[in-house]
């Protein structure tokens, strides 16, 4: 196996900190840009690191090009994601200068917004890398997480376990209900994770559809009729019974899930695909150990979803504060940038199933 090799650190941020760092995060439910600023210390006493929420940014979608212009790039030719790419990074660009202000900053970690995911050809793409993203910012930029590990075999996701297991290690497993739903824990000394299953990236179409931008507390869901052959067929789909690591993209939602689920009216849709939801989450996490599941993300607030998972599950679900539950991943992005600018490890095998780990990102900006 390649032995990891990790590049050159930057000097500046050797040492204990405190480093501030902003992250950014764009998911596959579309609403918008999360913005995190935090600041990241190593305990002496531990030696595990730290970190402090200092200032956080919603910034919808709604209102603005990129609530047509991101979905419209995902079947767009080369040349048109291409120009997609640069005028929204040039858009990150001036969300973060605005975000920033007058604060200081050590670096930024951006995570882009994907628009095709194919690990099983090598490839993945998200846009919003390009240079015009670190135009006038006064320090490096991270970003493109995901290409190198795609590049080696891995998954290229999810990449948010590794500052699960180093920032959030007081609960034995992280849950995530985004677009997809995700799950991490440690078993048997190594970090596993995996895309579990769809969530709100087919829940808010329904919602859509029956005149709601989305179903925040499930009260839709919870009054429509399930198609239990509906449901039957989704849990026979061979994701299910794949074994971890592994992970999912818009392109296997309209490939195995769409077809099924646009025959039913609106609601019958939506609860059905709120129950199986749930169940992907409830069969992903029975491979988990036992304790506290930390459950952030969108699908956090859809009391309906939870209800659902903890009865299938028999498990748990802590929800943290609004701004954990909110802006996990941003945060996570940003430290995931601290650890490649340290020049450490931020991708591993364990989780995204390629042949070692890495030090991956694309590092913008003057860093003399």
């Amino acid at each position: 196996m390649p032995q990891f090799e990790a590049p050159t650190p930057d000097p500046r941020f050797s040492g204990i900190g405190p480093f501030t760092l902003v992250g950014t995060m764009s998911g596959t439910s579309l609403d918008g840009l999360d913005l995190a600023r935090v600041v990241f210390w190593k305990d002496t006493s531990t030696g595990t690191w730290q970190k402090r929420i200092e200032d956080t940014r919603f910034i919808s979608y709604a209102g603005t090009p990129w609530a047509e212009e991101l979905p419209a790039a995902y079947t767009a030719s080369a040349a048109q994601r291409t120009q997609t790419s640069k005028a929204y990074s040039h858009w990150l660009n001036a969300q973060l200068k605005s975000f920033i202000g007058t604060s200081h900053v050590d670096a930024i970690a951006s995570h882009g917004h994907t628009v095709a995911h194919a690990p099983e050809t090598h490839f993945t793409l998200q846009i919003g890398n390009d240079p015009e993203l670190a135009y006038g910012l006064p320090c490096p930029v991270v970003c493109d997480f995901r290409v190198a590990d795609v590049s080696r075999g891995g998954q290229g996701a999810p990449l948010v376990p590794v500052a699960d297991a180093l920032l959030y290690g007081d609960y034995p497993v992280c849950l995530n209900l985004g677009g997809f739903s995700n799950a991490s824990w440690d078993q048997n000394g190594q970090r596993k994770a995996g895309d579990l299953g769809p969530a709100n990236f087919i829940l808010n179409p329904y919602a859509q559809a029956l005149g709601h931008a989305y179903d925040p507390s499930g009260e839709l869901a919870r009054s429509g009729q399930l198609d239990q052959t509906t449901l039957q067929i989704l849990e026979n789909l061979a994701y299910y019974h794949q074994p971890f690591p592994k992970s999912l993209g818009r392109e296997w939602v309209e490939a195995h899930i769409d077809a099924t689920l646009k025959p039913l009216h609106p609601l019958t849709a939506l609860a059905t695909a709120t129950e199986h939801s749930a169940w992907a989450v409830a069969k992903g996490l029975a491979q988990a150990p036992p304790g506290k599941v930390l459950t952030t993300g969108g699908g956090a607030k859809n009391s309906y979803l939870l209800e659902r998972i903890e009865a299938l599950s028999g498990r748990q679900l802590e929800v943290p504060t609004e701004e954990e539950l909110n802006f996990k991943e941003a945060i996570c992005f940003a430290f995931l940038g601290l650890l490649r600018l340290r020049g450490e490890k931020n991708v591993w095998a364990s989780v995204t199933g390629g042949p070692e780990d890495g030090c991956d990102g694309t590092v913008l900006g003057d860093l003399t």
